[in-house]
């Protein structure tokens, strides 16, 4: 059964937050904009932290329009990546609060096809999602620039059956919440260093998530719980296994 959260509301100021733009970082909540004004809650099992405000250069709102927006957990950024399928990227200071000045990530243009429905970023590199399901990695190939794409030898993900309404990227895991509010996995099987796959889908919780009450905003994971974050801005969590 899910649990509330008691807290701060999440994205609620009233400028507009789009489902992707809202990530888990370390202990913390992070929230784009569309303003490009970055906020944080500090968060623990059953409570939420005040929004705070992390100043800096706004994010996502100046030059070519923006794709997607992601976090890269193991750089401390947000990555940005451009209808021109530019990489761009805002370091992201959780304990001093602040955010830096766009550097552009060099390497081949990425995630700007019609089919690419989105970016995801890992300790090893960037993994695009195509409307096939097939996820093609860029390998970093040091802090600030990657290669070209590689296809992944692993089943589609969230490209049949019930639908999809999040995917997100969670550890070894891809996460896949349906219209039915159904939690699948695919897990990772081995390391990116040997040319990492994913696995074929497997049923992540035995509760229905997102469905009923208020229409959930977004959903996300964060340690062993996935977090469900309404119109309201409550914060609902589900075990996740």
């Amino acid at each position: 059964m899910a649990q509330h959260w008691h807290g701060a509301p999440i994205a609620s100021s009233g400028v507009n937050v789009r489902h992707n733009r809202i990530f888990p970082a370390k202990n913390h909540i992070v929230v784009v904009n569309d303003n490009g004004e970055v906020w944080a809650h500090y968060i623990q099992p059953g409570s939420v932290g005040d929004a705070v405000h992390l100043p800096g250069p706004a994010v996502a709102v100046h030059g070519v329009p923006p794709k997607f927006v992601t976090l890269d957990k193991h750089h401390s950024r947000l990555l940005v990546i451009n209808a021109s399928g530019e990489v761009w990227a805002h370091d992201l200071d959780l304990n001093s609060r602040h955010t830096g000045n766009a550097y552009h990530i060099q390497g081949p243009a990425l995630g700007h096809a019609a089919h690419d429905l989105d970016v995801y970023a890992s300790k090893h590199g960037l993994v695009v999602r195509n409307s096939a399901g097939e996820l093609w990695v860029h390998h970093y190939t040091d802090r600030n620039a990657y290669g070209g794409a590689s296809k992944m030898n692993s089943p589609p993900v969230a490209s049949s059956g019930t639908p999809p309404r999040f995917v997100f990227k969670s550890n070894r895991r891809f996460i896949v919440v349906n219209t039915n509010g159904e939690v699948w996995a695919h897990q990772r099987t081995a390391s990116w260093q040997q040319g990492a796959n994913f696995g074929g889908a497997y049923k992540a919780s035995h509760e229905l998530v997102a469905v009923g009450g208020t229409p959930a905003k977004a959903v996300i994971s964060w340690k062993n719980f996935i977090l469900v974050i309404n119109q309201s801005g409550e914060v609902w969590a589900h075990t996740l296994h």
